[in-house]
This record gives structure tokens, C-alpha cells and sequence, in this order.
């Protein structure tokens, strides 16, 4: 039966019998596959090398194929999309990574890459061919020391504490009022704010059991991992899809309007056509259609946008509807992040006066909440928004969620919407009940 030290010896094999030669290109993979269906979370949990990062793939229909990838470890690193872009058309490797909400780029030729996908596991290990050739491989060798290795994930239920909301009750809603008088003035006709919380657990949290626990109980969200250090990662599971590329072949989404969920079937029916029906809500959701749009029609044509539906979660419920285009010659994922990132749905519209907004109102910093993470090569492209997602290090875990303000939108009804989405996360620590996304 195939297994992770099959594979390993496989590698292994590869990297013994690797000798750079002439014209040899600047990197150098090395791949093997079997046929083994692996929990890439239990098996990055027993991995030393950093950085790590995971995504799993949001499947929209049964017939879709589960999507996992997991990586350890660096080769190349690029700090802006366009080095980025220029690697991956030079060299055709997947890269890893993304920008922040303020646009910062961390995209990266991971060490070592496995991919799962309907059942066939696919490593990848990467050599710098253009380094000393002892050292690459005495580090590609010391990712692969606990290839074989993986470590059980855990329950992660216990109790934690409210230490501090950057943003009370009150200060909050002033900000909505302050957005408001704002739309008013026709500043913008929408913009997100945002809150951060930060609580405290006993015990330290490990945050690929914390993942874990939400991977297994929300379904169609992509889960994402990405940590620089050990102790310290950033975690999510999202509704929201920032863009898939399949060739010049591009689908994206406007995720915006929001309703409650609960555990009344017939309840959560009625605010769902309640939400269908609802004219702040469409307005608002029809705002981040016709920005994206508008954003990508220079390099795409036959833009098609479905009709709306309900994306039901397990405590909201939104407005979707999705997009899908065909690239034009040429046309990279280079363009797709520029322009599509940050939507309307994160950020506000028009963008720029938003984003100025948001920098002068909110008292903390967003860093990778409603960024984008995701990875990307030649053939396809696949990135996520950084939504339901926190900061865990040790005990320690800071919490976003942000709501879309336009005209119309009640202060208090917003700040129990993001409460709503807050609450997301830190319930998977306290409760052990099945669930749909949150």
C-alpha cells in the first residue's frame, strides 16, 4: 500500500541522484505521487519548517474535485504581484501566498508542496539550482526529516475571556453614523467597517486543531493556515471567493447582503426571502457586482453575472451572485489581484475614498483580515478573502469581522451583525455540535 515513506524514498531517490548540469534552469522540482487519501492538517501539524501555509478549496457542487494544499518551508520570495507574475510565467511553478487588506504582497516558492486532490497525494520538493548545491539539499533534506510524521489534531474546547474590543458598543455605531453622514455628502455610496477583539483562552490554542474543528464542521468555506513562526498563525474559514482562473477562463463573486441564521428551520426560510426581497441589502450587493465589473472589463469580455441566491452559513445568511468572464490574451493573474482586490464587499465604493475612510477611522490594523491568500501558476489561479478569520498565538486570539454600511443601514442592527460573525470562531472552542459554515 502507497504511504507518506514511499513517497519520502521517492524524493529522496531524486534529490541523491540530482547533479546540476549545463543550462540547467534555476530551479529544479522534484515530484513523486501516490495514490493515498492523507489529512494534510494532522501532517503539517508535525512539520518543523516555516513558513506554512494550507489551503483547502471551497467545492460549490458534489462534482467538484476536493482541493488541498499544504506547504513548508521557502525558496524564492516575492513582495510585489508582478515578480510574482514574472516567475511563474518564467518558470511555471506554483506560488503560495497573498496580499494583505492594504495590499502588501508575501508570495512564495514553498520548499516543499503537497497537493490532494480526489484521492492522489502529489509532493513536490523544490531546489534552488542557481545556490550552493550542498546547502539546497541539506535543507530540502531537513524538510523532508519528519515527512512521514504526523500528529493526531485534538478537541480544542475550552473557555475564553473578552480582554479587549478596539472598538466598544457605542464607539463603533459613532463610527456607522460618522459613514453615514459621509454617503450623505456622496463620499462614497458604501464602505466596511470593520472591529477587532481580543480574547484569552487558559490554555494555549494550537491553531491546526483550532482549524481543524472548523474545517470539520463548516462546510463550503475555504479554510486557509498561514503561519511565519511557530506560535503565531493566522487562520480562517471563509464564504467568500476572491477569484478562480482556469486558463483565461475566470469566475468571481459578489457575497454582500446579510440576514440571520439560527436553528429555526422556518425561521432562517423566512429571513432568507426576507433578504431576497430587501432593497438595502440588494442595493448593497448590487454595489459590489458593479464594481467588479467594472473593474475587470478592460481585460476580459462576455462577462456573465447569475441571478442572486442565498449563500446560508451557520449564523448568517447572504446575497450572491456569482461572476464569470473570459480573460483576454495575455491577461495574467497579475491583473485578477490588482483589480479585483479589495472588493467592494471588504473595502467600499468608490474604493480609494473608502480605503481613506477606513484608515482614518478604524484604531486597528487589518494586516491579512479581508486580504487574500490563495496560490497560483500558469494554468490556474485560485484566491479566497480573508474573512471569519483570526490571529491565534498561544493564548492569545484576535478576532475581525466587519460589516458593509450604505445608505439606510441602522448602526445597532450592524453592530449585531458583526457580533454575529465574531462569535463565529470562538464558538467552535465551546461547542461540539455539527454545524454548516458560519
Amino acid at each position: 500500500m502507497d504511504s507518506l515513506q514511499s513517497l519520502q524514498q521517492q524524493l529522496i531517490q531524486q534529490m541523491d541522484a540530482y547533479q546540476p548540469c549545463k543550462n540547467q534552469p534555476e530551479i529544479t522540482a522534484l515530484t513523486a505521487k501516490i495514490q493515498l487519501e492523507q489529512n494534510l492538517l494532522a501532517w503539517l501539524k508535525a512539520q518543523q519548517d516555516y513558513p506554512q501555509f494550507y489551503l483547502h478549496c471551497r467545492a460549490d457542487s458534489p462534482n467538484e474535485q476536493e482541493n488541498h494544499i499544504a506547504a513548508i518551508g521557502q525558496v524564492r520570495t516575492f513582495t510585489t504581484v508582478n515578480h510574482a507574475q514574472t516567475f511563474v510565467r518564467r518558470a511555471d511553478f506554483t506560488l503560495v501566498g497573498g496580499m494583505t487588506f492594504n495590499g502588501e504582497c508575501d508570495f512564495y516558492l514553498p520548499r516543499l508542496l503537497l497537493r490532494q486532490v480526489d484521492g492522489e497525494l502529489t509532493a513536490t520538493l523544490f531546489i534552488d539550482s542557481q545556490k550552493d548545491l550542498s546547502v539546497e539539499k541539506q535543507l530540502a533534506g531537513k524538510c523532508l526529516k519528519n515527512f512521514t510524521k504526523s500528529v493526531a489534531l485534538e478537541p480544542v474546547v475550552q473557555s475564553v475571556r473578552l480582554v479587549e474590543k478596539k472598538a466598544t458598543q457605542a464607539q463603533w455605531c459613532e463610527w456607522v453614523e460618522q459613514a453615514l453622514l459621509e454617503i450623505k455628502k456622496g463620499s462614497f455610496t458604501k464602505v466596511v467597517l470593520a472591529n477587532e477583539s481580543i480574547f484569552s483562552s487558559r490554555q494555549p490554542i494550537n491553531a491546526i486543531d483550532f482549524l481543524a474543528e472548523s474545517e470539520k464542521k463548516n462546510t463550503g468555506c475555504y479554510h486557509f493556515f498561514f503561519a511565519q513562526k511557530a506560535d503565531y498563525a493566522f487562520i480562517g474559514s471563509s464564504p467568500e471567493r476572491l477569484y478562480l482562473r482556469n486558463g483565461q477562463y475566470l469566475q468571481t463573486e459578489a457575497l454582500a447582503g446579510t440576514a440571520v441564521m439560527s436553528d429555526d428551520e422556518e425561521q432562517n426560510q423566512r429571513q432568507g426571502e426576507w433578504l431576497l426581497k430587501d432593497e438595502k441589502n440588494e442595493y448593497e450587493n448590487m454595489l459590489v457586482v458593479e464594481d467588479i465589473c467594472g473593474n475587470i472589463e478592460s481585460f476580459t469580455q462576455n462577462i456573465e453575472v447569475q441571478s442572486v441566491e442565498l449563500k446560508r452559513l451557520r449564523l448568517v445568511q447572504h446575497l450572491r451572485r456569482k461572476i464569470f468572464a473570459k480573460l483576454t490574451a495575455l491577461t495574467a493573474d497579475e491583473a485578477c489581484l490588482n483589480a479585483i482586490h479589495p472588493t467592494a464587499a471588504v473595502a467600499g465604493l468608490p474604493k480609494q475614498n473608502a480605503l481613506r475612510f477606513l484608515a482614518k477611522t478604524e484604531t486597528f490594523e487589518r494586516s491579512w483580515y479581508a486580504g487574500t491568500l490563495g496560490f497560483m501558476n500558469r494554468a490556474r489561479a485560485e484566491f479566497c478573502v480573508t474573512l471569519r478569520s483570526a490571529f491565534v498565538e498561544q493564548n492569545r486570539i484576535r478576532v475581525f469581522a466587519g460589516a458593509g454600511i450604505v445608505a439606510g443601514s441602522v448602526p445597532l442592527l450592524e453592530w449585531q451583525e458583526i457580533e454575529r460573525k465574531a462569535s463565529g470562531l470562538l464558538s467552535l472552542l465551546q461547542n461540539s455540535g455539527e454545524h454548516i459554515c458560519q
